[in-house]
C-alpha cells in the first residue's frame, strides 16, 4: 500500500514541496529563477512567523497547506491576533485519502494559540464547505472569493478591506495588471503568461505587475487578481480566450480596436 508522509516544510527543503507546483512548459532556465523567486518568497514568510506543511505519497510532493500570522498573509484582511490559512492543496491524484484532512489539522494544531483561524476561499479553490467542517464560519465576502473565520475568542473578527485601484488613465490604451504572489510558481506564470498575451493582442494594451508578500503589500495593491482598467476582470482562474474577449471589449469600447 502507497504510503503518506507528512510534516513540516523548513526553508531548506521548500524546492522539494514546490515541486507539486511547477508549472509545465516551461524551459529550464525560466523555471529556475521562477523556484528561486519562490524560495526567497517563502524564506520572508517564514522569517515572519508562516508555517508550511507538506504531503508526499511514496516521496512525492502531492498536498501542502500555509498557515501564518495575518501581517505575513498576501492578503488585503484587518483583524487582530488573527492567523490565516492560504494554499490548501491537495493533487487529484492523491485525493480521497484524508491528506486535506491531514493538513488541516496541522495548520490548526500551529495557529492555535491564535484569537482565531481565517481563510479566504474562491468557488474554484478551497471549497467553503470543507473549512465549515472544521468549525469555520462565512463572516462576508472579499473580492471575488469568500471569507471565514474559526473563532476561539467570541471577539475575534475579520474585514477584508477592498482596495480602490486608480481610474483608466487614458483613454487611448487599455491597462492590465497583475497583482500576485511569488510563493507559488505555477500561479506566478500564469499571471505572467496572461500579462504576456496581453500585451500581444494590440500595441494599445499596457501591463504591470506588483508582487505581494504580506498584508501591508496586499492592502497597498488588492487582492491577487487580473485587473482590466482597474477592474478585477475574474473571480477565480481565467482563460487565454477569455482573457482576450475582456480587453477586446475595453479596447472596443474605447474605440481603440
Amino acid at each position: 500500500m502507497e504510503s503518506v508522509r507528512l510534516g513540516e516544510i523548513m526553508a531548506e527543503d521548500i524546492d522539494s514541496l514546490n515541486q507539486m507546483c511547477v508549472p509545465s512548459g516551461v524551459c529550464a532556465d525560466e523555471l529556475s529563477k521562477l523556484l528561486q523567486e519562490s524560495r526567497a518568497a517563502q524564506l520572508h514568510a517564514l522569517e515572519m512567523g508562516a508555517r508550511v506543511f507538506g504531503a508526499f505519497l511514496e516521496g512525492e510532493p502531492v498536498g501542502r497547506v500555509e498557515v501564518m500570522p495575518i501581517e505575513a498573509a498576501p492578503l488585503p484582511l484587518e483583524g487582530e491576533g488573527l492567523w490565516v490559512i492560504r494554499c490548501l492543496w491537495v493533487l487529484e491524484k492523491a485525493r480521497g485519502r484524508g491528506i486535506a484532512r491531514s493538513l488541516m489539522e496541522l495548520a490548526l494544531k500551529a495557529s492555535e494559540r491564535a484569537r482565531g483561524t481565517a481563510v479566504l476561499t474562491y468557488p474554484d479553490w478551497m471549497p467553503t464547505g470543507f473549512f465549515e467542517r472544521f468549525g469555520f464560519a462565512v463572516v462576508g465576502w472579499g473580492g471575488s472569493g469568500i471569507v471565514l473565520l474559526r473563532s476561539s475568542d467570541p471577539g475575534a473578527r475579520v474585514t477584508f478591506v477592498p482596495v480602490v485601484r486608480k481610474a483608466e488613465s487614458s483613454g487611448s490604451e487599455v491597462r492590465v495588471e497583475a497583482v500576485l504572489n511569488a510563493r507559488c510558481p505555477w500561479m506566478a506564470r500564469y499571471y505572467r503568461t496572461r500579462l504576456a498575451h496581453a500585451r500581444s493582442i494590440s500595441d494599445r494594451v499596457t501591463t504591470e505587475e506588483y508582487v505581494v508578500h504580506t498584508r501591508e503589500d496586499a492592502l497597498r495593491f488588492g487582492e491577487e487578481n487580473l485587473y482590466v482598467d482597474g477592474k478585477p476582470a475574474f473571480a477565480g482562474l481565467a482563460g487565454l480566450d477569455e482573457l482576450e474577449r475582456v480587453v477586446r471589449e475595453r479596447l472596443a469600447a474605447k474605440g481603440l480596436d
